[in-house]
């Protein structure tokens, strides 16, 4: 629970961060920042991702043979 008095002052600060209107360095360094942590994750994730099936995809495939055997007749 927050009291009134604690809503005008967060109110005031949004509103005074609001008022400049061009955004300033800190704010494209924290954007950027936040815009780099995003892609870091997801490329972990999809490497992650891409090694985990690349060994079930090798493991499922060690028993199929690579060509047909010579003893098949049709």
């Amino acid at each position: 629970m927050t009291s009134q008095g604690a809503q005008g002052v967060q109110s005031a600060a949004w509103d005074d961060a609001r008022a400049s209107g061009t955004p300033t360095v800190g704010w494209f360094v924290r954007r950027s920042a936040l815009w780099m942590g995003i892609m870091i994750v997801a490329l972990v994730l999809a490497c992650t991702l891409y090694a985990l099936a690349s060994q079930v995809g090798a493991n499922g495939a060690r028993g199929v043979p690579k060509a047909p055997s010579p003893e098949f007749k049709i």
